[in-house]
């Protein structure tokens, strides 16, 4: 996950999330739930998971 992190492109690698202003990051069984910030194109991680259970979390 680490290192995916490192190499992403949010414009093809991120997708958002239906009915909230945040986008996830497939790796393999995981999940990455980001914000991204267009303007200054920075990618901020919110909370890391198995894909089983990430979005039952609240960030």
């Amino acid at each position: 996950m680490k290192d995916a992190l490192h190499e992403i492109n949010p414009d093809r690698d991120l997708s958002r999330l239906s009915g909230d202003d945040v986008y996830k990051l497939r790796v393999g069984d995981y999940r990455a739930i980001a914000d991204w910030d267009r303007q200054q194109d920075n990618v901020y991680v919110l909370t890391v998971g198995h894909r089983r259970n990430i979005y039952d979390r609240g960030w």
